[in-house]
């Protein structure tokens, strides 16, 4: 008896078929309609960031644009409040270890009566006012100046009613201006025999002031030297044989397996000295050759061969 009521009992307690389908088909769509939102998001997240970057790209260039617009219409505004509208300068040697620099501006207007001068600031703080000569409407003028790293140039025209000035220039590195006629190329070997170098090389300078009295060079050696000691000096001659481009001049130097005793731990230095008949004075030190604690000497090792103005 017991038993045929639990069994009525467990048969009532089983879920249909249909029902099971159903609730098959709902989890179904559930989870399609899941995937969907997943997809759908994710598309929708791909879609906002290509839009957030356009607008980020195109605020970039608005905001150049409108940077641009602004350093053009600021850049018209200084020309057109400007004294002039053309400025050159020209660096040069000039006697006695200075520096001679030429200036030109094209005045926009001038009136009878006004007084033009150029204002020349160097970084020691000295400022001249150079008269100028005016020759249809272009002011000129020539100052000679101690050889600094800085010199600002202005304008300052004056008449009965105002006094008014301009910034025209900076210029720097004014020393390395005059050393940019001079080209070195070298050709240098270092060989070893027990505790003795010998040295050998060539090397060209070529000067493109040439044509110019005042540049053209009396004086270029090579010096060999370790620490404070120097070893050699070799004077270069002109090669007047070989066919230079006009206004250059081609100063020519050989050596070959020079005999040299050298100290343990430190370098050979291997500069070229030159001296104009402006009394400029040119120095550039172009390799060494390392010497280690046991006297064994290296590769010489190539430095800027760029020349500078010895003060």
């Amino acid at each position: 008896m017991y038993a045929g009521v639990y069994t009525m009992d467990k048969e009532k307690q089983k879920t249909p078929l249909w029902l099971k389908a159903i609730i098959l088909l709902l989890v179904a769509e559930n989870a399609a309609l899941l995937a969907f939102g997943f997809h759908f998001m994710n598309t929708m997240d791909r879609r906002f960031s290509a839009l957030d970057e356009k607008l980020s790209q195109t605020q970039h260039i608005v905001g150049d644009r409108i940077t641009t617009v602004s350093q053009e219409v600021e850049n018209a505004l200084t020309q057109q409040a400007s004294l002039i509208s053309d400025f050159n300068y020209t660096l040069q040697p000039a006697p006695r270890g200075k520096v001679q620099l030429n200036l030109s501006a094209q005045l926009k207007s001038y009136n009878s009566g006004s007084a033009a001068s150029f204002s020349v600031k160097q970084d020691n703080g000295e400022t001249q006012l150079i008269k100028t000569s005016l020759s249809n409407n272009i002011l000129s003028a020539t100052v000679t100046l101690p050889v600094c790293d800085l010199i600002s140039v202005g304008l300052v025209v004056t008449d009965q009613q105002n006094t008014q000035a301009q910034a025209l220039a900076e210029i720097s590195n004014v020393a390395d201006c005059l050393t940019d006629h001079l080209f070195l190329t070298p050709d240098l070997e270092v060989k070893q025999q027990g505790s003795d170098l010998f040295l050998s090389g060539s090397l060209s300078l070529i000067n493109e002031f040439g044509s110019l009295e005042e540049q053209q060079l009396d004086m270029v050696r090579l010096e060999v030297r370790q620490g404070e000691a120097l070893l050699h000096t070799f004077y270069f001659s002109q090669d007047f044989e070989n066919q230079q481009v006009d206004g250059q001049h081609h100063h020519i130097l050989l050596f070959e397996r020079i005999k040299t005793a050298v100290r343990s731990g430190e370098p050979l230095i291997f500069s070229v000295r030159a001296r104009d008949k402006g009394n400029f004075e040119y120095f550039c030190s172009f390799a060494e050759v390392p010497v280690d604690a046991n006297g064994v000497a290296g590769l010489p090792e190539n430095l800027d061969a760029e020349f500078e103005i010895v003060k």
